[in-house]
């Protein structure tokens, strides 16, 4: 039986990058870290989103699909563990973020 997310694994996602700099004026470390989320990432969640009242879920259906970056800011800006928490839990936190583009259905969770 074919994978019908096959096409999400083949996007590239890259880790998260961690640049450092100096600033000569305060003698102060800055540390940088971001994550490149291509658009076509994005895209194909949108398309699967919208096809997701169409289609049989069966036992499994993909609901969410949150890239590190931004796993890890609801972690330290707010105290919010995506990685444990139940499913509906997250979703209801990126809606809250305005992170809607990361919720792959529009079924009930």
């Amino acid at each position: 039986m074919p994978n019908k997310y096959a096409h999400l694994d083949h996007t590239p996602m890259h880790d998260i990058e961690v640049d450092f700099s100096q600033n000569d004026g305060f003698n102060t470390l800055t540390i940088e870290r971001h994550q490149h989320i291509p658009d076509n990432f994005i895209s194909d969640l949108k398309s699967q989103k919208m096809d997701s009242l169409n289609a049989r879920s069966g036992e499994m259906m993909l609901a969410l699909s949150v890239p590190v970056s931004a796993i890890e800011e609801m972690q330290i800006k707010y105290g919010f563990d995506a990685m444990n928490a139940p499913i509906a839990e997250v979703k209801r936190m990126l809606e809250r973020l305005h992170l809607d583009a990361f919720i792959a259905t529009n079924k009930r969770i």
